[in-house]
């Protein structure tokens, strides 16, 4: 009986010592899998997505996330209508494509990421606008609030003003009247947005605005719009991918004027795409460092916060001085006779010299003559403000966005809309889709000699009540 036990005690150690080497093999077995794919079989690193097919016709912006733990960067081969944001970064992120809207032909590009010398690509393919259709544009705007004292809110302008002016020229731009009455409103089908990032696609605090504090204080537009100084060109952001707004306290001329708006006019390709009334260039692309001035548009902020009373009229609304500077930003002039105080001042001449045919000339000399009689008035009725067609002899009420003293100011022609658009299809340093490829014709580095353009609005300070 003892023998027999002690064999089974044997018996049952060897097998428990078996399955102790069988449990031991099995542990570095998985051990080293578990080790192996730690290592050099593991990706380093991947994405969430790596294939974007029809992409709309109107862009958008696409996002993908990176997971990994080491360096990475990010990198658009077309860049001139697909970027990426951010460019580089450590560890898991997230990444945006922004991708322009489309009006030439079908597409496609490549972002590549790198990450511990290995290469991974994102395709994107997106398709063009149909024939017959038309592209709605979002232009992102950047306003720079120039300050000399934080405390004086015609200096550091709220955010919130800034924003409530904005949607307000949208609604003008989208066609919707402020007055009864007129020619038909124009939906233009363009919108203006805040910015959300910055030219490094960093997200912004607050939403379309800078403030920068200035030494100097107040300005004097002219001399801002036509400067060479490096800080004021550095105000600028990529004029291809934002519009400037620059709002500071004007100097006062001391003559009962008041400059409320300046802006300049675009540039326009030479050749076939040409339009008339604009500086020619000879290139489809052009960067902020080819201008030896500030391509924008600057606002008196000393009236930014004007608006016009349920039906009264407000020369200073800053509301309309926006939407109108913004007007001539994108190719239109004033819709009166620009060529009058050139002539003998008799009213004779009645030159069309805002290119568009919907827009009635009228000699506007005469009609500050005899405005002039009426400056000291305070109650007088819209329907007196009439101008004179100096083709027909016809009169007729202003509602005309590019027309000032005395105007209802509150829609565009259709022919104004047609040059807008084409400032928007084709002009270089618009933001927004191009009809013609940017790297067709590129401008070389450096300033190039463009001459300094742009259009002033100048109002006097009359109230007028309407009837």
């Amino acid at each position: 009986m003892q023998s027999y036990t002690k064999i089974s005690n044997l018996f049952i150690l060897y097998v428990f010592k078996d399955m102790k080497r069988q449990f031991a093999y099995i542990f570095f077995v998985l051990f080293g899998l578990v080790v192996t794919g730690c290592t050099s079989e593991d990706p380093a690193f991947t994405l969430s997505q790596n294939n974007f097919s029809n992409i709309s016709p109107e862009g958008g912006t696409l996002s993908i996330d990176i997971r990994t733990s080491s360096t990475w960067t990010a990198t658009s081969l077309n860049d001139d209508w697909c970027n990426v944001y951010p460019s580089s970064g450590t560890g898991n992120g997230t990444i945006r494509i922004e991708v322009e809207g489309n009006l030439s032909a079908d597409r496609n590009a490549t972002v590549v990421i790198f990450c511990d010398n290995e290469r991974s690509e994102i395709n994107i393919a997106q398709t063009a606008l149909p024939e017959g259709q038309e592209l709605t544009y979002r232009i992102p705007v950047i306003f720079h609030v120039l300050y000399k004292d934080a405390a004086d809110d015609y200096q550091y302008v709220s955010a919130t003003r800034i924003r409530q002016v904005l949607d307000n020229v949208n609604a003008y731009y989208d066609g919707t009247p402020v007055w009864t009455g007129g020619d038909t409103p124009q939906d233009v089908n363009l919108e203006f947005v805040l910015a959300e990032t910055d030219e490094e696609g960093n997200e912004l605090e607050i939403p379309g605005v800078e403030y920068v504090q200035w030494n100097q204080m107040p300005i004097d537009c002219e001399s801002f719009m036509s400067s060479s100084s490096e800080r004021i060109l550095n105000l600028m952001w990529d004029m291809n991918k934002y519009i400037n707004i620059v709002l500071y306290n004007f100097s006062d001329y001391g003559d009962g004027s008041v400059i409320m708006g300046i802006s300049h006019l675009p540039l326009s390709t030479a050749g076939t795409n040409y339009l008339e009334g604009l500086q020619a260039v000879e290139y489809t692309h052009l960067e902020n460092d080819n201008l030896g001035y500030p391509q924008c548009v600057s606002i008196n902020s000393l009236y930014f916060y004007e608006d016009t009373p349920a039906r009264c009229y407000n020369p200073m609304d800053a509301n309309v001085t926006l939407a109108h500077e913004l007007g001539h930003y994108l190719g239109l002039h004033h819709a009166f006779n620009e060529d009058d105080e050139e002539s003998d001042g008799l009213g004779k001449d009645c030159t069309d010299s805002d290119y568009c045919e919907d827009t009635p000339p009228y000699n506007r000399y005469v009609y500050g003559l005899w405005l002039s009689h009426y400056y000291q008035e305070s109650k007088l009725p819209m329907e007196a403000f009439q101008r004179e067609d100096c083709n027909t002899g016809d009169t007729f009420l202003s509602y005309n966005l590019m027309d000032y003293e005395i105007s209802f100011s509150d829609r565009f022609t259709p022919d104004q809309r047609a040059r807008m658009r084409h400032v928007l299809e084709y002009s270089p340093l618009i933001p927004g889709a191009k009809r013609i490829s940017s790297t067709t014709r590129m401008a070389p580095a450096g300033v190039l000699d463009i001459p300094v353009i742009y259009k002033k609005c100048v109002k006097y300070s009359v109230g007028l009540k309407k009837k």
